[in-house]
């Protein structure tokens, strides 16, 4: 039988139920420390606090693990929607009292703001004229709480135990080449086909090049080679552009394209498969203006992957 929270013997703090929360989350003190921003031995401490408070041990510790107690996470389950209605009220207030407002951080790829949020950000902005938008771009992860990061935007299987993810979209990737490249070429209705093209490759730190395609449950495992290759998706897409081949592009990225018939695809069945792409904060519960934010960029992502879809 669990055993119960006693009558605390003291008030219990609210920050002290949101570190709880942070360490049950991260599900370590150093973890949470991290994420945090806070010294381990004052978190250990705030917590050492909390349960003299409840007048029952929250966690089981050991020197590699630490997990709740059955009291631990019966508080758990009922504290988190509290406070997330707590956090929520106190945005709605701030919101109402004040509209949106603030500088919002935000770090990505190159290649993503430049495709993919020049549009979203001009109206989010245009919108919410009291907001200011900085962009931290770099190809490495960058630490969010020490480079002061609000949301970090990352395509891709996530790493970071220590951060919250806002799923934004499950981005395809599709092979595009330009019309006037594939006149050239016979008809093609399968990927042994693709041996016939010029595949504009993107390098990465592996040295085989492989193209995984898909067609409902049909997987295909091709070896592509080119004479044009690079690390920076921005270039292959300008390549392609240029009558040099065919590309394996994620169809975010040259939605405009697409819609302009700059690019049409190729072998449309066969697709890779889907990136996802979160938007990842330090903060369980995000202020207003980041929240507003995700909410904004994964509708907006949205519409546009209908588009994108309903074009080809």
């Amino acid at each position: 039988m669990a055993q119960g929270i006693s009558h605390p013997s003291k008030q219990v703090s609210l920050d002290n139920l949101q570190l709880f929360i942070a360490v049950a989350d991260a599900g370590g003190f150093s973890r949470a420390a991290e994420r945090l921003d806070l010294p381990v031995a004052t978190l250990s401490r705030r917590i050492a606090s909390l349960e003299k408070g409840l007048n029952v041990p929250l966690f089981k510790r050991n020197t590699r693990h630490v997990s709740l107690t059955p009291a631990g996470e019966a508080f758990y389950q009922q504290l988190v929607p509290a406070m997330d209605a707590v956090q929520a009220s106190v945005n709605e207030v701030t919101d109402a009292a004040s509209s949106i407002q603030g500088v919002i951080r935000i770090a990505t790829t190159a290649d993503f703001a430049r495709l993919n949020l020049a549009q979203p950000l001009t109206q989010f902005v245009q919108k919410h004229p009291n907001i200011r938008i900085e962009l931290h771009l770099s190809s490495n992860r960058v630490d969010l709480v020490k480079e002061q990061i609000d949301v970090a935007i990352r395509m891709g299987d996530l790493s970071d135990s220590n951060l919250y993810a806002w799923p934004l979209l499950q981005m395809p990737s599709k092979l595009y080449a330009t019309p006037s490249y594939l006149a050239g070429l016979p008809p093609m209705r399968h990927p042994n086909d693709l041996k016939q093209c010029n595949f504009l490759v993107l390098r990465t730190n592996t040295q085989r090049q492989q193209l995984m395609l898909q067609r409902e449950q049909e997987l295909i495992d091709l070896r592509i080679e080119g004479n044009l290759q690079a690390n920076d998706m921005g270039v292959i897409i300008s390549l392609c552009a240029a009558n040099a081949g065919v590309a394996m592009i994620p169809e975010l990225l040259v939605h405009k394209e697409i819609l302009n018939d700059v690019f049409v695809p190729v072998l449309p069945d066969w697709h890779s498969p889907a990136i996802p792409i979160h938007a990842l904060t330090t903060a369980r519960n995000p202020p207003a203006r980041i929240k507003h934010l995700i909410d904004f960029l994964k509708a907006e992502f949205a519409e546009l992957a209908k588009k994108c879809a309903k074009h080809q």
